[in-house]
């Protein structure tokens, strides 16, 4: 089942691996971004970033959509990780049952707005954002579960 769809754009770190993963009881992280799936020494930090115990995939966006029917089926809490907003709004865009998303950090960047203490997005991710919350998803921010949960509205 999966328990919690984090956009980050950090993917795994100290915040995601030990709050979150404890918070939500995840056995199985799954990591979306084409970036770390297809560079080996990405990967390889991110595998040595994994709490013990608990099981790692790193894939392509297109293998992920591919994988979803049997990912579904698995007795796991699954926690997915995505890098970017238009990644994500893919995702979503096959996955209508989504329902609730965490915005836990975007990077501060050459046009990008704050949204948020750890929220800055261009106008085309706000746009990708905006599309998903009138579908009806929740889309809150929160970078760790001890830190107040915000809802985002654009």
């Amino acid at each position: 089942m999966i328990k919690l769809v984090r956009l980050d754009y950090r993917l795994l770190h100290g915040q995601v691996v030990f709050a979150w993963t404890g918070h939500t009881g995840a056995q199985r992280i799954i990591v979306v971004d084409d970036d770390a799936a297809t560079d080996e020494l990405k990967k390889s930090a991110l595998t040595l970033s994994k709490p013990a115990g608990v099981r790692l995939n790193i894939f392509t966006l297109e293998k992920t959509l591919a994988k979803m029917p049997k990912v579904r089926q698995l007795d796991e809490n699954i926690m997915m990780i995505f890098g970017n907003v238009a990644t994500l709004k893919a995702f979503c865009d096959a996955n209508p049952d989504i329902t609730e998303i965490n915005y836990g950090g975007l990077a501060n960047r050459a046009g990008a707005k704050q949204y948020g203490q750890a929220i800055f997005m261009t106008d085309a991710e706000a746009a990708e954002t905006k599309e998903l919350l009138s579908r009806g998803v929740k889309i809150y921010m929160q970078q760790t579960p001890s830190h107040k949960k915000e809802m985002l509205s654009l």
